[in-house]
Parts: structure tokens; C-alpha cells; sequence
């Protein structure tokens, strides 16, 4: 473990974000609420999470820069290195209706504050596409719930509200119908097919582009 990483793992302060002068800057992220979601920034204490949700095959093989097998120390270094210039979301179970309602909170008060996904928001060039490019995932056993649907409306949400004039991009591979579903209720268009390499499958994959403008934007 570097010293960097060290250093971070004794408190539960907001990582960092790094900085690169080539890219724009989103600004301070935002700490979001929604019904059933609260979705704040990452900290170092996150990576036993990260580490568990990600050592997953059926959740790696559909992203394109995430090993298989994950350990724990990919995740200190993925969260020492910080989001390029954006922001990056714990996406936790902390939502408005546990802080509205004192029994459930109670119930779940250990569980509350858990990372059990990420979306992300970062300035990358994938496949010839240059600017902000909107990435996620969520651990298996919370599949099936709406609940990447609603932290990924949410991040939009807060992104257009301020980048009315910029276009986000996002992907996923030709076998992952959920996220493409997601994507699609949410107004995003596809736009071509490339091929990828998936670090998870060792392999290049074919993968669906897609992007989305305050325009086109579908609230959900």
C-alpha cells in the first residue's frame, strides 16, 4: 500500500479530485438525495465495499477497465487516483424516505451509509469520443430494483442543471440489455458500435455507444 493511500485510509474525509489541466472542471460534487438513494461523494473507507461488489465476474464483464480477479488493493488505488475532473458517486441506501421515517431508519441505520455501487461522471476520450463521459455500476444482490435507474436519473439530473450545453456520452456492451434499457428510458441515443477491450473478459468486445443532451434528457 503506497503512503498516499495510507494516509487517506485513517480518516473518512471526501477523496480528492485529480486534477488534469487538459480537462474541464464539473466543480465541488454534490451530495444528492433521492427517494430510496443517497448518493455522495467516495471516501477510503469505501474500498472493502468496492472490493466485494466488483469481485464479480457478472458484474466486471460488463465494464472495460475493471480486472477480474478484484482485490482490495485495486480498489485503494482506484479511489487514491480520484475521479479525472468529475465526480464520482458512493451510491448508498440512505434516502429520503429512511430519514422521513424513524423506524426504518432505525432498522437500517448500519446498513444506511454502504456503498453498494457507483455512477461516475469523468472528461475521457473513449472510442474517438472526447468529453464527459458517465459510467456505473451496481453489486448483484441490489439487481432488479430500479435502483440504478433512479441514481443515474439523479446524477443527470444535477449535471444538466448546470451543463445544459454539454453532451454526455456512455456506452455498454452488446449483452448488457439492462444498462442499455437504463440509458434508453433516460433519453439517450445510440449513436454507433465499437469494439472495446474488457480488462474483466481479456478480450475486445463489442459495445454500444450511446449520448445524451439536455434536449433529450427524459427525466424518470
Amino acid at each position: 500500500m503506497n503512503a498516499l493511500v495510507h494516509d487517506l485510509l485513517l480518516g473518512t474525509r471526501p477523496l480528492p479530485p485529480r486534477t488534469n489541466p487538459a480537462c474541464p472542471d464539473l466543480g465541488d460534487q454534490p451530495l444528492i438525495r433521492t427517494g430510496r438513494l443517497t448518493l455522495r461523494p467516495l471516501n477510503a473507507t469505501d474500498a472493502p465495499a468496492i472490493r466485494a461488489g466488483l469481485d464479480n465476474y457478472r458484474v466486471t464483464k460488463m465494464l472495460a477497465r475493471v480486472p477480474q480477479p478484484y482485490h482490495l488493493e485495486d480498489a485503494e488505488d482506484w479511489l487514491a487516483a480520484g475521479p479525472k475532473g468529475g465526480w464520482s458517486f458512493a451510491i448508498t441506501q440512505g434516502g429520503i424516505g429512511a430519514i422521513l421515517s424513524p423506524g426504518a431508519k432505525a432498522a437500517n441505520g448500519n446498513v444506511d451509509d454502504r456503498l453498494i455501487g457507483v455512477v461516475s461522471i469523468e472528461w475521457t476520450e473513449t472510442s474517438g469520443r472526447r468529453g464527459w463521459h458517465l459510467g456505473y455500476w451496481l453489486a448483484e444482490e441490489h439487481w432488479g430494483r430500479g435502483l440504478m435507474t433512479e441514481a443515474v436519473n439523479a446524477v443527470l439530473a444535477r449535471f444538466f442543471a448546470t451543463h445544459m450545453g454539454e453532451t454526455l456520452y456512455s456506452q455498454a456492451m452488446a449483452d448488457n440489455p439492462a444498462s442499455l434499457r437504463i440509458q434508453g428510458k433516460l433519453g439517450f441515443d445510440v449513436t454507433g458500435v465499437s469494439e472495446l477491450y474488457s480488462e474483466g473478459r481479456s478480450a475486445m468486445v463489442r459495445t454500444i455507444l450511446t449520448e445524451v443532451t439536455f434536449g433529450g434528457y427524459m427525466p424518470h
